[in-house]
């Protein structure tokens, strides 16, 4: 068989290519899946929460609390505020504005479990978010108020992360406001400056802005972490140090 000179040519540009693709440094796959604007976040002290509920299929609850970013982990939910309805599944995101009374609906085949990402002002965190027949389970408070925040808008935003198998920590960093995470799946190490702790299926982590660390997947499982951020408009989420 004879292969014309362009054949050759356009081969070998084809398996250069593949090469040199493959040996490119991969990097984390971030996914901004909901975004909310806030105009001040220094009226009053602030707190993440994060909550999980469970509604059966078909129920409904009224939501009445803080700033919430919803996320569903198995089944669907339907968010209502204000007459407009989006409904979410696995893998998406919803916004729900601090003061904004909605209702959260399960979908009618089967029931509905979903993450609350909270900011709640000091003054209500007593009061439950959510209305009967939901079932709700408290996950996380952050132990004291999310200290640094400055005057002006604010951007909260739910980002879904995802960090390849046998990826380096990416140089140490902090928040430039602060984050809530938690782990979907796979297994990673939190790298701070004097150690480094495993982080499984399930952990949660709270970094506020002063919080110096890296994230590493060095399993042979993609590492994928849902995150909560809080940052300043315009102002970068993550700060790298020098």
């Amino acid at each position: 068989m004879k292969l014309l000179p362009g054949l050759i040519v356009s081969t070998l540009v084809s398996v250069a290519s593949a090469q040199a693709q493959s040996s490119a440094p991969q990097k984390p796959v971030r996914i901004l899946i909901a975004n909310g604007k806030l105009g001040s976040v220094v009226d009053a002290p602030l707190y993440f929460k994060l909550l999980q509920v469970t509604l059966a299929a078909g129920q409904s609850t009224a939501f009445l609390g803080g700033h919430a970013m919803v996320y569903p982990t198995a089944g669907a939910v339907t968010i209502e505020i204000d007459g407009e309805a989006k409904t979410l599944q696995d893998g998406d995101g919803g916004f729900i504005p601090a003061g904004k009374k909605a209702m959260l609906k399960a979908g009618a085949g089967r029931a509905a479990t979903f993450f609350e990402f909270l900011l709640v002002a000091d003054g209500a965190l007593a009061k439950p978010p959510n209305g009967k027949p939901a079932v709700v389970t408290e996950l996380y408070q952050t132990p004291e108020p999310i200290r640094g925040l400055k005057a002006g808008p604010h951007e909260f935003t739910m980002t879904r992360v995802i960090a390849p198998p046998r990826l380096p920590a990416p140089p140490m960093h902090h928040r430039s406001g602060a984050a809530l995470y938690y782990v979907l799946s796979g297994s990673g190490l939190l790298k701070m400056t004097d150690r480094s702790e495993p982080r499984a299926r399930g952990a949660i982590q709270y970094e506020p802005g002063d919080f110096v660390h890296s994230w590493q997947n060095a399993g042979d499982a993609p590492l994928i972490l849902l995150q909560a951020n809080l940052s300043a408009e315009g102002t970068p989420e993550i700060i790298f140090l020098p």
